[in-house]
């Protein structure tokens, strides 16, 4: 079963750039590390766009700074751009690993995002009402 402990729901966030999104999402995973976390999200996007759909983008990070395996969903207020190439953005689905975690951890992880492919899901995120439906609609979905 999915919970508040594997996922945070995060809605009608008032972050208007990417750094205050990275800012963000390092304080969460580590706010004593969030410096080293910054520069991971900064070298993932060098690798690669993280948009995934329109309006929604999907940075991750792996590392032994981050204290607890889980998923974020930051829902932003109004869209913003992030850069030319990740235009609107509005959902920021951010999985968070650390290092040597469990196998049933990495399971789960990898079933949600199994379930990013579906757009209907995706719909679903951008515009679900409630930090209480959110999560309903993440545990009933899986």
């Amino acid at each position: 079963m999915m919970n508040a402990e594997f996922f945070q729901v995060f809605l009608d966030q008032t972050l208007t750039d990417k750094e205050q999104l990275q800012r963000f999402i390092a304080d969460f995973a580590n706010k004593a590390e969030s410096d080293v976390l910054i520069d991971l999200l900064k070298n993932r996007e060098k690798v690669g766009n993280t948009m995934i759909a329109e309006h929604v983008i999907l940075p991750h990070l792996e590392s032994s700074k981050i204290e607890h395996s889980q998923v974020l969903l930051i829902r932003l207020k109004d869209p913003v751009d992030l850069d030319e190439e990740t235009p609107a953005v509005q959902l920021v689905i951010t999985i968070l690993l650390k290092s040597n975690e469990s196998q049933e951890k990495k399971k789960r992880i990898a079933q949600f995002t199994r379930r990013l492919a579906d757009d209907e899901f995706l719909e679903l995120l951008l515009n679900i009402e409630s930090e209480e439906d959110f999560y309903r609609i993440l545990e009933e979905k899986n």
